[in-house]
């Protein structure tokens, strides 16, 4: 995978990870906690998809990318 490309999965990655977190604030305040727990466990593992799946994978050929290190 180019760098280019390497760069645009990881900005949809991270926005993608952006809109899941907001998604979760916005529905706690309008859910019942049981409801809310099954959403944000969902939430969890789908966020936890995108990083083993999708980002860390991308950082083994281009470990510029990844902010945390």
């Amino acid at each position: 995978m180019t760098r280019e490309t390497a760069a645009q999965v990881h900005a949809a990655s991270l926005s993608a990870i952006v809109g899941l977190s907001t998604l979760l604030r916005t529905v706690q305040a309008s859910c019942s906690d049981e409801d809310f727990q099954k959403i944000k466990r969902g939430v969890g593992l789908t966020i936890g998809t995108i990083q083993t799946e999708l980002m860390d994978p991308l950082y083994v050929d281009h470990p510029e990318l990844d902010d945390l290190i």
